[in-house]
């Protein structure tokens, strides 16, 4: 049977004698560790209960029910679970861990969350403070470079004396040109002053500052390129934790004893302002960035992240991931990391929309468009073009505009209609639905008041 048929939970069980006590303590509560070999989570809690009521034992609660490829994707490899698993079989398909005994004073045990970490601190810094006197003093600087945003590092890298690594273990040439980059960067590097030129909205990378080796740094980095999501434990994802605004986002998504491990062997990250990143509100800026904001204004800007523990040892290997353990985030992470996704989306449309509501108070564009995309969730209108033809109505029309223009629901109610087509005839109805505003405002203009004096030709 594979992996994925034997389940794993954490049992809470009463002896419903002390003759039933598999433990010599004098209670009749106790937890153990449970596999079993099912087909299903249903199978494996009907072989769990018929195991129980055998041996003259209830269960109280069952929780943290997963099979072992899940577990051990999340937490590693574990020989005693390895063992449990072994001594199953389609005659006796449950295997019970050591039952320990539970003190009627104390309560069953629950999952600790891991150790928190102290707030994030942002402050803004320029790349000339990085290589002060006292900058030089403390860890050396690295870059991550994303080889999809960048596309010449590998050929940059093949020329310049510096240090170097692929964070990616494969030696195909097409993918390595893609992947991203570590990079040791000295004051004076050729490779210091091209990232220090390039524009902010090209999103070309992060940098670090460590005391770490080349190879403790890829080492640790490597665990985190990708990504378990909520949404298919089967598969990761590629997470492109170098991309600044995907780094900052990170900052603000995860738990904080899985950003404090993220981060145990940097002193800190430094991401170059661009105008669609979710800035946090805590940030110490000068001049806080609009989505607005030009990216020639916020050049040569660098937003730097510190965890506030100045007091835990950062030098040296640091392994807070244990070897072979994926990076995962759970589903109150996920939802916040697509919060933030969302939030940076409507900004990019809105920005977007400015080239042709030039006069259009920010606030208004950004409101067009989140009243776009619940408009656009009901008629099933999710594409950014849907959602952008959408808003254009609204900025025209009103918000309300399907009240008022008939032919243009008969559109979006149309049954056999498909989205795409929707936006399309949408798009091409735009024009004569100003000619009708405008019809209707002018006549507004000039009807005759009741009671108003009119002169006679």
């Amino acid at each position: 049977m594979s992996s994925h048929d034997y389940w794993t939970g954490r049992c809470h069980l009463r002896a419903a004698a002390p003759t039933a006590r598999h433990w010599q303590a004098d209670t009749d509560d106790a937890v153990v560790t449970v596999v079993v070999r099912a087909e299903s989570e249903t199978d494996m809690r009907a072989h769990l209960h018929a195991t129980l009521d055998a041996e003259g034992l209830t269960l109280v609660r069952l929780d943290a029910v997963q099979t072992l490829l899940q577990r051990f994707r999340r937490e590693g490899m574990s020989k005693m679970l390895l063992d449990l698993a072994d001594a199953t079989s389609l005659r006796t398909p449950v295997a019970l861990g050591e039952m320990l005994p539970l003190l009627p004073e104390a309560t069953a045990p629950i999952e600790e969350p891991g150790p928190p970490a102290p707030p994030v601190h942002y402050d803004e810094v320029t790349w000339s403070d990085l290589f002060t006197s006292t900058a030089l003093t403390s860890a050396p600087l690295w870059a991550v470079i994303d080889g999809v945003n960048c596309r010449d590092v590998m050929q940059r890298l093949a020329g310049a004396d510096v240090q170097s690594a692929c964070l990616y273990a494969t030696t195909d040439t097409a993918t390595r040109a893609i992947a991203p980059w570590l990079v040791r960067l000295e004051p004076d590097s050729e490779i210091r002053h091209w990232l220090e030129s390039l524009p902010h909205d090209q999103h070309w990378g992060i940098l670090l500052q460590s005391h770490a080796t080349l190879k403790q740094l890829r080492s640790h980095l490597r665990k985190y390129t990708m990504l378990w999501t909520p949404v298919n434990d089967q598969a990761s994802v590629y997470f492109r934790f170098y991309d600044p605004r995907v780094a900052l986002d990170m900052a603000q998504a995860l738990a904080p004893w899985k950003l404090s491990a993220f981060m145990a062997p940097l002193e800190t990250l430094i991401v170059g302002i661009s105008p669609l990143m979710n800035v946090p509100d805590m940030a110490n800026l000068s001049d806080v960035p609009h989505f607005a904001t030009t990216p020639e204004e916020l050049q040569g800007r660098l937003l730097r992240l510190a965890l506030n523990d100045s007091d835990t040892e950062r030098h040296g290997e640091a392994n807070p991931v244990t070897p072979g353990r994926s990076f995962a985030i759970d589903p109150t992470e996920f939802a916040r990391f697509g919060a933030l996704q969302k939030t940076r989306a409507q900004r990019k449309l809105a920005r977007e929309l400015m080239e042709s509501y030039d006069t259009t108070p920010l606030a208004d564009l950004l409101a067009a468009v989140e009243a776009a995309e619940k408009l656009g969730q009901r008629y099933a209108m999710t594409s950014a073009k849907q959602v952008a033809t959408l808003a254009k109505c609204m900025l025209e029309f009103g918000h309300d505009f399907l009240h008022e223009y008939q032919d243009a629901k008969g559109i979006l109610n149309h049954p056999s209609m498909l989205a795409w087509q929707k936006r399309k005839l949408m798009e091409e109805w735009i024009p004569r639905g100003r000619i009708r505003r405008d019809f209707l405002k002018q006549q507004a203009q000039t009807r005759v008041q009741p009671g108003a004096w009119v002169e006679s030709p």
